[in-house]
């Protein structure tokens, strides 16, 4: 019943979501994800609704706080650079071999090993930190808290934990950015 009501104004929906992050196709999921919460956690229409109509100002809210949500998830991967430079061509023969060969095994043996050597200097890095930097940056990039669940956890306001976080990825851009733009472009010999 209460998703007739909300999609006789989906029109309406769509323009404040396309409002919020100005892309089209996000903007239609956002609704569409709008839709799956309120179905999930209103049960009792007359929560949302102003004078017998839903309320516009509820819809907002929501629709922006999934779109923080996306933002924040969206932030929580520390991959700084990837270039994709493999193309499909269709009218190409590929010839798939699923067997795996001596080269693929030494490429991704490479792979692994780069990776190992990034993470352990990012790992290295994390050590000489302050305990409390230490301890927040591994509670967040290597757990899914949200920053609002670590701040409602820890009792440290959420700008703070926001900005530290932030400094976090700058510092540790500034000093492996170039090692994580080597591994994506398999350059691993390149990793110091």
């Amino acid at each position: 019943m209460i998703l007739e009501e909300l999609s006789k104004r989906n029109n309406e929906w769509l323009k404040i979501a396309l409002s919020i992050c100005k892309d089209k196709t996000l903007a239609n999921d956002l609704v569409q994800e709008m839709y799956l919460r309120i179905e999930k956690y209103v049960k009792d229409p007359e929560r949302i609704t102003t004078n017998d109509k839903i309320s516009s100002l509820y819809i907002y809210v929501t629709i922006r706080n999934l779109y923080f949500k996306y933002q924040n998830n969206k932030k929580k991967n520390i991959i700084l650079q990837y270039k994709d430079y493999d193309s499909f061509d269709e009218n190409e023969n590929i010839d798939y071999d699923f067997c795996s060969s001596i080269e693929n095994d030494i490429e991704l043996s490479d792979m692994e090993e780069a990776h190992k050597k990034i993470m352990g200097k990012i790992l290295e890095e994390i050590s000489t930190w302050h305990w409390y930097d230490e301890k927040l940056f591994k509670l967040y990039f290597f757990t899914d808290k949200s920053l609002r669940n670590i701040a409602s956890e820890t009792r440290i306001s959420l700008t703070s934990i926001y900005n530290s976080c932030k400094n976090y990825k700058e510092i540790l851009i500034e000093k492996f950015g170039e090692d994580v733009t080597d591994f994506f472009n398999k350059d691993y010999y390149q990793i110091k």
